[in-house]
């Protein structure tokens, strides 16, 4: 056993011996080198180490976005293939079909669903993301156009259409923002155009974009939303049918509640008195 021991020792002690380790070559040498720079890169943390947290960013979907606030879609909401209007499915749509039996020519019912995928999309336009659903040849036309700002903000007709419901409540949200409206305001002064008046909307689009997020209101976005419906309330004013100044109009003046009760009376006492002559003539006539 002790013969055992002495062996393993000295042949422990003849591999940690130099001579033992062959010298690398300059080749090897920059090759172990790239390769601890590698590590010691992947080592390195992502973010340096701060007390300031991370700037937080909100994500939204388009289909919980306020649609009392936002314009009606021109084209309507589609009536085939519904959960398209959630999403941005371009002229995508489920088609239904047979498959054929090739020897006995057999028909069986079956349908193709739309390639669909879920994709989270930055605007910095609004400062937040966007999560939604998307067919695979819409990505393609948003990574060709430069992004999804690009893709919302095309002003042809047939874009319009492809948008949907969900894709126009986005445009109008972005065409809200101050980056969006100073890029117009240049393309009108690029145009020739008179300028347009400046509209600060950031209350709005901040109040949009919490809306589309779960959880209660913030104190910000409750003000918006008061000043809001004050401001509609105040547009409307008083509703009046023809001539708004009935003071011009000769014999015409307001309409008192004990006016109206006695003119409801009287309109119901005439109506049962034209009644009861009726019942009356139908009675007093003979059948020939």
């Amino acid at each position: 056993m002790s013969s055992i021991i002495g062996s393993a020792r000295r042949l422990l002690t003849s591999m940690l011996r130099p001579e033992a380790f062959p010298t690398a070559s300059p080749s090897s040498s920059s090759s172990s080198a790239s390769s601890a720079a590698a590590a010691a890169a992947a080592a390195r943390p992502l973010r340096s180490f701060s007390t300031t947290p991370a700037p937080q960013t909100k994500t939204i979907k388009p289909h919980r976005l306020p649609s009392d606030l936002i314009p009606p879609y021109p084209y309507g909401e589609r009536r085939i293939y519904k959960q398209s209007n959630r999403g941005l499915y371009g002229a995508a749509r489920i088609r239904f079909g047979n498959n054929v039996a090739p020897k006995h020519s057999n028909k069986s019912r079956r349908f193709w669903r739309p390639n669909v995928h879920v994709k989270v999309f930055p605007l910095p336009s609004l400062g937040a993301r966007v999560k939604t659903r998307l067919t695979l040849r819409v990505l393609k036309t948003i990574r060709r156009d430069g992004g999804l700002e690009a893709y919302l903000l095309k002003d042809k007709p047939a874009r319009v259409k492809e948008l949907g419901p969900g894709g126009w409540n986005l445009r109008w949200l972005l065409m809200q923002s101050a980056p969006v409206q100073e890029r117009l305001e240049a393309q009108r002064r690029t145009l020739g155009l008179p300028p347009a008046e400046a509209r600060g909307r950031d209350d709005v689009v901040q109040y949009a974009l919490d809306y589309a997020t779960p959880g209660p209101l913030s104190v910000r976005s409750k003000k918006t939303i008061e000043e809001l419906r004050a401001e509609i309330l105040g547009g409307l004013g008083e509703f009046t049918l023809g001539n708004e100044d009935l003071s011009e109009v000769e014999g015409v003046k307001e309409l008192s509640d004990e006016e109206e009760e006695l003119l409801l009376r009287r309109t119901d006492a005439e109506d049962g008195e034209a009644k009861s002559t009726e019942s009356q003539k139908e009675g007093n006539t003979v059948p020939s």
